[in-house]
């Protein structure tokens, strides 16, 4: 089985344009951005905060693309709050929980 050459193109899920640059989409997947690998792809969407799209790698044979889903991206402020919840109420040092002590004066 030859699958001949892969190209990589990011699809908007909404309208299923491809992406071109930072706010230029295209209908036409010739005229999209092939961005030629995976990591590529992801790293571009994060650059560029995009959202509500999806990776696809297209094949010479259509039967054979491949359609990568990119989950929504929390907000900074949800991440932060959710990071900082963790650490107060997780685990401590080496995976135990921490112990809140109170500290006795000295004598």
């Amino acid at each position: 089985m030859q699958f001949g050459l892969m190209k990589v193109f990011i699809r908007n899920t909404q309208t299923g344009w491809y992406y071109q640059a930072p706010s230029a989409w295209t209908p036409e997947q010739a005229g999209a951005c092939d961005l030629r690998q995976v990591a590529r792809a992801v790293e571009r969407i994060f650059e560029a905060h995009l959202e509500n799209v999806e990776i696809l790698l297209s094949y010479d044979e259509p039967r054979y693309d491949l359609i990568l889903p990119v989950p929504p991206s929390p907000s900074w402020g949800d991440s932060l709050s959710r990071r900082q919840a963790s650490e107060a109420s997780g685990p401590g040092e080496e995976g135990r929980p921490t112990i809140s002590r109170k500290k006795r004066p000295l004598l």
